[in-house]
Order: structure tokens, then C-alpha cells, then sequence
């Protein structure tokens, strides 16, 4: 069962679990300080209204994970104090699922919960306090709170802090995390779900260096756990201890732990929202970044992961950037899962890493704006680079059919590139479009192809680039002898394959928006010349110089006379040409012919203007 997850959201329901016997889940996903833990607790009864039972001193080793509860009360329970001590006592002889499901309260209070997990040779603690666990039956949480948590990482080494305001969860099944965390299980086992809803406020985490992350609000629903092949908490418990082992044998093994783990958990829905990070920076010149997010989700969407980011800005020394959304669309871990698995059973070759690549159906963009300013150049630091401003309003990638970790259809499609064109500029392209009168850029476009493997034939459907106040150019094509070895990650191979290309079909389109007659102005006012008297000059010598270059055929003639119309009164030329053999022309055709018209002879061309 492949739901979904990054890295962050399987640690956060780890964590989760790892609080199972006492408490319920709440996620955590610091990349600062805080463990990735949740807080919980069990118990209600309608059979006992009035009933009170406390423990005193209460520690429960769960795996990775020690919890540790100086005082629980179970109000309304028909408990006894023996009864709940045996059942939250860590050497008890039942199964931990057992004993849970005899769990029932009107209300759990917890005034304080401290969860301590060993890492890196450190101890991250997470603090939680006034924790209630209401309406438990038979080990099933109603709703749970808590009014805030401390996260602190204690041992020697650099500080690092964090805190929680309100935590909350609702529908807890405890039985159902011990199940996970303490049973065996298989690719086979039916999933588990752990929670309805969790919901955490106020974060905020902080490194030695200054850096602050705060996030506003995390609101999760609907996670569920699949029982692995190796209980979660050896697992988690092993993942631990062998993070930042070099490759080997127990790498192997983990690369299997972290895969059958990650399969196994499912989210159905997360939303983070106000989320902002400062980091001052560090040295005699330090240069602060500032970053905010507004709202990213994520979801399931036709069985694949959709995930969508909005309101991102960065400010930084090297330039500001904001986003105004970002939609990442048939997402899929399957690749990664497999990957996993094979690093498992062995080494890795470095050349086949891509096919093991997060998979991605589309990704859309919503109004992108970057600012970079002037940057001095390393030859010359008194020499800048910049400044470049460019915005995108709209863009669009759908890929699919992967071979190999690679797309074999994809369609690209822009809408708004834009950039300003400073007077004086020395940069390429752009210095050249200043020399045409040029303020700005303002492009769009698309482009299409699809692989056919039957055919062997790589089909450009579409590719169009339009400018305004320039025109538009468009090509459609088919590249022919382009196997399934074209693909092979391994480099020699792909690159041999390509040798084999040939080309079959060409079709050309432009149409003239104003750029043809600005490059016309600007030669002949060079030129001392009428624009209309260098554009007779252009038609004549393309009329009678591309016969003369392709062998003088009549389609020869016939694309120096479309050529010539165009060039004279600049409206649309459109261009095709195929090849007579049904294979195409490879490389070693065009590289042995003795004269371009000797190619122009093997093509079937057609040319028109307008």
C-alpha cells in the first residue's frame, strides 16, 4: 500500500507510534531540533462515572522511544489501579494489542509527558503538557489535547530548541498502533488506521546558528500503517541507530527496513500553512535569507499524490524569488520503494539511479518572479553579471509513459515569460534585442513529442515559440531508428543508439509579428538604404542563391521563390520536407554527401508563402 509520503511525514508517524501504548499521535516535522514524536494517552469506561485511578512514576520503553509520565489520572474507569499498572506495565505478559483493548476512561489527564529518543549519541526530548485523552474505549481515543510541548536536544553538542502551542488529535487507535508497532506483518497484511485527525499550532524550532522556523498550523487526517515484515519499532529502532553507516551489508539491509516502513504508512490528506524561516547567517559577512510559505498541501488525486505549494517567497543576498503556486501532480514513491529494494540485494550501479526516481505526472506553475541583482564575477570582482529580472505567468509539464526513469511523452506550455531588455546590455540575445529597439521580452510556447516503440520514431508533434512584437515559429518532425537503447542509462550505450537517428520529416512555420522588419530597418539603416530596397536585395539573392546552393531542382526554385515572397512582404512561409526513403536520413548520409544538393535531391519539399 504506496500512499504517499516524503521523508518528513514518515519520521513524523514514527514518532507517532512510538507514543502508542500511552498516547496519541501528533507529528513533528523539524528539520531543527524537536524528535518526531507524538503525545497520547488511553481510557474510558461508561460503566464507572465516578471512578479515579492514578499511577505515579510511569515509564514505558517503546523501541527507540522511552516515555515518561510522572502522574496519570483515569477518570470515570471502571479500572482498577492493579488493572491499569498491569496493563501499562512494560514486562507484562500479554501482547501489547491485548492489553490495550482493556483500556477504557471517561478522560485521561496527563499533566506532564516527557518523550526522550536517542540520536546521534544525544537524547532529543519533547515535553508535553495538560494532555487529555477523552472518551476512550476498549483503547479507542475519542479526542485528544494537549496544551503545548518543549523540544530540546540534551547531551554535548550545539543547542537547538523548539515549542508546540496547541496540539489535538481525534479517533486514536491504540491497539491498532501497538499492533504496528510491536507485530509482525507482510506486504500482505491489511492496513491499520491509526488516527482521524491531528492538528498542531504555534510551532516554532531553532538552531545555534539563530535560524527559526515557525509554522503557523499542521493539520493531517486520515493516516494508516500497514503491520511490515519487521515490527516498526525494531525497525525504527534499527534505522536509528544505522543512519550514517557507510555502504555495506547492514546498509543493505536498512535500504530494505526503509522501504517495507515506507510502504506501509499512508496519509490521506496534510495541509501546512503560515510558515516562515529567518536565518541571519554566520562569518564577518553573513548574508540572511528570509523565506515565507503561505499553504502547501497534500492529497490523493485518481489513486496518485497531488501536492500543491502557494505563496512562496525567498529573499536572499543572491536574489528574491516569489511564487504564487505550484501544483506537483501524479506523484508516486513506487520508483524509490523499488530502488530501495534493489539496494537491498546489493550496490547500486550510479548509471541506473534514475530509474529509481521519485515518479511525477505534472507539474504547474502559477506566476513565478525572480530578482537577481548584479553579481561580480570571479575573473573580476569589480566586474557584475547582472542585474536580470524575469517573470513567468503561467507553465505547464505533463510527462508519462517513463522509460528508465525518463518520459518518452511529455508537453511543455508557457504562457507569459517576461523580461525586461536594459539599454546598454552586454548579455547574449538580449544585447542583440536592445540593438532592435527592444524594451522587454514577453514569450510563450509549446512544445510536444511522444516516443513511438513500435515505430521506433520520435514524433515532435508541436514545438512553438511565440514573441510579441516578434511573430511566431513553429516545427512538427519525425526522427526516425530511435530504439529502447536510446533510453539505457548507461551512458556509452544510450549515446551509441543515437548514432542510429535518422531524420524522416520537417515542417517549418514562421510567421512575421514585427521582428523580421525591425532586423530589416536596423541593416538598412546601416546600410545607408530604404528598408524597401535592402528587402528587394534580401528577395532577389534568396531566389536566385538557394537554387543555387541545392542543385537548382524545381523545389529548389520553388523554396527560393517562397523564400523571396516572404522576405519581401514578411507575412507566413511554411516549409515541409520528408524524406523519399521510407528510413530517413541518418548521420552518415548528411556527413558523406558531396554537396547540400545532394541531400536536397533525397527530399520531397513543398513551400508557400503568404
Amino acid at each position: 500500500m504506496t500512499r504517499s509520503s516524503t521523508t518528513g511525514v514518515a519520521r513524523a508517524a514514527l514518532g507517532a507510534l512510538a507514543c502508542a501504548t500511552l498516547t496519541a499521535a501528533l507529528p513533528v516535522l523539524p528539520p531543527f531540533a524537536g524528535p518526531a514524536l507524538a503525545q497520547t494517552t488511553p481510557t474510558q469506561d461508561a460503566a464507572a462515572q465516578g471512578a479515579v485511578v492514578a499511577l505515579d512514576e510511569v515509564v514505558l520503553p517503546l523501541g527507540p522511544v522511552t516515555l515518561k509520565a510522572p502522574k496519570i489520572e483515569l477518570r470515570g474507569t471502571a479500572l482498577s489501579r492493579d488493572e491499569a499498572r498491569a496493563i501499562l506495565d512494560p514486562a507484562g505478559p500479554a501482547p501489547w494489542r491485548t492489553r490495550l483493548d482493556k483500556l477504557s476512561a471517561r478522560e485521561i489527564v496527563i499533566p506532564v509527558l516527557r518523550v526522550e529518543q536517542p540520536t546521534g549519541g544525544r537524547v532529543q526530548v519533547a515535553v508535553y503538557h495538560d494532555v487529555v485523552a477523552r472518551d476512550v474505549a476498549a483503547g479507542r481515543i475519542g479526542t485528544l489535547e494537549a496544551g503545548g510541548a518543549t523540544l530540546t536536544v540534551e547531551g554535548p553538542g550545539p543547542d537547538a530548541a523548539g515549542a508546540y502551542g496547541r496540539l489535538s488529535a481525534r479517533e486514536v487507535d491504540l491497539p491498532g498502533l501497538a499492533r504496528l508497532f510491536t507485530e509482525p506483518g507482510g506486504p500482505d497484511a491489511a492496513p491499520v488506521r491509526i488516527y482521524g485527525g491531528v492538528t498542531a499550532e504555534d510551532i516554532a524550532l531553532t538552531n545555534p546558528d539563530g535560524a527559526a522556523l515557525r509554522i503557523a498550523r499542521i493539520d493531517a487526517r486520515d493516516l494508516t500503517g500497514r503491520p511490515t515484515t519487521i515490527p516498526w519499532a525494531e525497525s525504527a529502532r534499527a534505522l536509528a541507530e544505522g543512519a550514517g553507516k557507510p555502504a555495506g551489508p547492514d546498509r543493505s539491509r536498512l535500504s530494505g527496513l526503509a522501504a517495507d516502513l515506507i510502504d506501509g504508512i499512508g496519509v490521506g490528506g496534510l495541509e501546512i500553512s503560515g510558515v516562515t524561516f529567518a536565518a541571519p547567517g554566520v562569518g564577518p559577512r553573513p548574508n540572511p535569507v528570509r523565506a515565507s510559505l503561505a499553504r502547501v498541501t497534500y492529497g490523493l488525486e485518481d489513486g496518485a499524490g497531488r501536492m500543491r505549494a502557494e505563496g512562496l517567497s525567498v529573499d536572499a543576498p543572491a536574489g528574491r524569488v516569489a511564487l504564487k503556486g505550484l501544483t506537483l501532480s501524479g506523484l508516486s514513491l513506487k520508483p524509490v520503494l523499488e530502488g530501495l529494494r534493489r539496494a537491498a540485494a546489493g550496490p547500486l550501479d550510479q548509471a541506473e539511479l534514475r530509474r529509481y526516481a521519485p515518479g511525477i505526472g505534472r507539474i504547474a506553475l502559477e506566476t513565478l518572479d525572480v530578482d537577481l541583482p548584479a553579481q561580480p564575477t570571479a575573473e573580476d570582482p569589480l566586474k557584475a553579471s547582472g542585474p536580470l529580472r524575469f517573470a513567468v505567468r503561467n507553465a505547464d509539464l505533463a510527462m508519462s509513459d517513463l522509460r528508465d526513469g525518463v518520459p518518452t511523452a511529455s508537453r511543455l506550455a508557457f504562457d507569459g515569460f517576461t523580461c525586461a531588455v536594459p539599454p546598454g546590455t552586454t548579455a547574449p540575445v538580449l544585447a542583440d534585442l536592445a540593438g532592435l529597439g527592444y524594451t522587454s521580452l514577453d514569450l510563450s510556447g509549446t512544445a510536444e513529442t511522444r516516443w513511438d516503440e513500435a515505430a521506433r520514431e520520435v514524433i515532435v508533434k508541436d514545438v512553438t515559440l511565440t514573441g510579441k512584437d516578434m511573430g511566431t515559429a513553429r516545427i512538427t518532425g519525425t526522427i526516425g531508428g530511435i530504439g529502447k537503447e536510446v533510453f539505457d542509462p548507461e551512458p556509452m550505450v544510450s549515446s551509441l543508439a543515437l548514432l542510429g537517428a535518422s531524420a524522416k520529416s520537417l515542417g517549418l512555420t514562421l510567421e512575421n509579428g514585427g521582428l523580421f522588419q525591425r532586423f530589416v530597418d536596423q541593416q538598412a539603416k546601416a546600410q545607408s538604404l530604404k528598408p524597401e530596397e535592402l528587402q528587394r536585395e534580401y528577395g532577389t539573392a534568396a531566389m536566385l542563391g538557394i537554387p543555387a546552393v541545392l542543385g537548382g531542382s524545381p523545389s529548389a526554385k520553388a523554396l527560393g521563390q517562397a523564400v523571396s515572397r516572404f522576405v519581401v512582404k514578411p507575412g507566413r512561409l511554411s516549409v515541409s520536407a520528408a524524406a523519399k526513403d521510407p528510413a530517413g536520413l541518418g548521420l552518415m548520409d548528411f556527413s558523406t554527401a558531396p554537396s547540400p544538393g545532394k541531400i536536397f535531391d533525397r527530399l520531397t519539399v513543398d513551400a508557400t508563402a503568404e
